[in-house]
């Protein structure tokens, strides 16, 4: 294999152990925390979550252009341009984690009136609020640390501080519970991932020659540099508050118009599906170097071949998992939390098709990252929240859960989906096999929907079902999904990390 690939599969596997980690944290934490502290303090938590990613917007697009910017120079670190983007991302990192924790404290005092908590788990929530937006603050000050981690393919080593983080931030939780510090021991188990980062990436990055090695190197940024990464910066923020609207406001939504028992449920019900995402997104996270490299070395053929491979092998795996949704989501949420929630079987091929949706489109959008230039799809992501918001409150108090998630992907391929494309178009990319691509890989969970809801070959709906369904849907997929040439590569790709 090349070293790209090979870059490629190894950040890919430490990413979906990190994401094993992640599962059984989550395995344990939530029930955990559901024992611990009942449904509306479990809700409690889950919108401070919330609130706080909102506060990190605050970043204003800084890391991903940092990173971004930092690729062009890799091929010499002691170069000038290297040294200078590494310090301007330094100076405003810094920045921006005073500003977080600034207007973290100051939110919080507010919010229990804001968002209608009842009196007795205000000044809880104040508290817990102001606790893990100070941690948030702290992580951005640090975070230019490990910016060259991405530019270096290393993001697999960024998976194992995450994983690192998670294991010892699960000791803290069950320490905190112990002691008796409830909400509390829910913020405080973000103390490991806060300082276990910084530290560990300081040191891999200065022993693997990441750094400038003198200080001569490390010259003060130039107002044009400072400009480029703001004009960047501020196309991924807009990105990113979008982003941040559409997923971060269902549960604020919810909270506001129906309340914390159902915030509570759509928490617990949409966990299966974040995961979907995360594994999913894993795929064009971990080539995005390697594809920014080929971009930026100008081997165009090379690149474009590259990213419909990406986008093919997303679309399959995002079919993979809303196979899992559709076929046991709602058996998981009922065995997972002992029968305390119930969740909407009814609800699992929306999250299916949102998955699928949402997961090609962002392959779509990460082209632009690619091409160092975000002007074109800025505030596609902005439009879907504005829409999102405005047809999710009548929705949800309508419809309920059901009304909530139906608008949210009638927003995306209205909007997002068929906006990007459109952009894609115009940089010379066909998205027509992109269009089939999605259609086949909806028209397979609604074939494996159709199936369960007729207990066809006498299969119940249990969670057992997954083990039949699921391979189904892997096994259409793989061959409807993946041209014959991706097979026989990734088969190769497989057998020769094996031996």
């Amino acid at each position: 294999m090349t070293i790209r690939t090979t870059s490629f599969v190894r950040g890919l596997g430490a990413g979906y152990l990190a994401t094993g980690i992640n599962i059984a944290y989550t395995a344990v934490s939530v029930p955990l925390a559901l024992h611990y502290l009942g449904k509306d303090q479990f809700g409690l938590w889950s919108l401070a979550q919330q609130i706080v990613g909102y506060l990190i917007l605050l970043d204003l697009g800084v890391t991903s252009a940092v990173s971004r910017f930092i690729a062009d120079h890799k091929d010499d670190v002691n170069g000038g341009d290297y040294g200078r983007m590494l310090l301007t991302g330094g100076i405003v990192f810094a920045l921006q984690g005073i500003l977080v924790v600034s207007a973290g404290l100051v939110f919080s005092i507010f919010a229990p009136a804001f968002f209608a908590i009842p009196a007795p788990f205000a000044t809880d929530f104040t508290n817990v609020l102001m606790l893990i937006t100070s941690l948030s603050g702290f992580s951005v000050f640090c975070r230019s640390l490990a910016a060259p981690l991405w530019a270096f393919h290393r993001i697999d080593f960024s998976y194992l501080i995450g994983s690192l983080s998670l294991i010892l931030g699960l000791a803290v939780l069950w320490l905190g519970f112990h002691f008796n510090l409830g909400i509390y021991s829910l913020a405080i188990s973000g103390l490991p991932g806060a300082f276990l980062s910084p530290v560990m990436s300081f040191y891999f990055c200065k022993k693997n020659g990441f750094y400038p090695s003198s200080k001569s190197s490390l010259q003060m940024p130039t107002l044009p540099d400072i400009r480029r990464v703001f004009a960047f910066g501020k196309d991924a923020a807009l990105m990113a508050l979008g982003s941040q609207m559409v997923n971060a406001s269902q549960i604020m939504i919810i909270s506001r118009f129906v309340g914390l028992d159902t915030a509570a449920t759509f928490s617990v019900g949409t966990k299966l599906y974040s995961l979907g995402q995360h594994l999913v997104a894993k795929v064009i996270g971990t080539a995005a170097p390697a594809l920014t490299e080929l971009f930026v070395r100008g081997e165009v053929s090379k690149f474009k071949a590259r990213f419909f491979d990406v986008v093919s092998i997303t679309a399959f795996l995002a079919t993979l998992f809303a196979s899992v949704l559709v076929s046991g989501n709602s058996a998981v949420v009922s065995i997972w939390t002992s029968g305390m929630i119930s969740w909407n079987r009814w609800a699992d091929p929306l999250l299916g098709a949102l998955l699928i949706a949402t997961s090609v489109t962002r392959c779509l959008a990460e082209l632009f990252v690619f091409r160092g230039n975000l002007k074109t799809v800025r505030h596609i992501y902005l439009a879907e929240g504005l829409f999102t918001i405005a047809l999710s409150i009548p929705a949800v108090s309508y419809f309920g859960l059901i009304g909530l998630l139906s608008s949210a992907l009638f927003v995306h391929l209205a909007v997002t989906f068929f906006s990007t494309a459109r952009a894609v178009v115009k940089t010379g990319f066909p998205t027509l096999h992109i269009r089939y691509l999605i259609l086949k890989s909806f028209l397979i969970i609604s074939l494996l929907f159709i199936l369960q809801r007729v207990h066809y070959w006498g299969i119940p709906w249990t969670f057992f079902s997954i083990f039949f369904f699921a391979p189904l849907g892997a096994f259409l997929g793989w061959h409807y999904l993946l041209n014959g040439t991706l097979r026989a590569e990734i088969v190769k790709a497989f057998w020769v990390r094996k031996k």
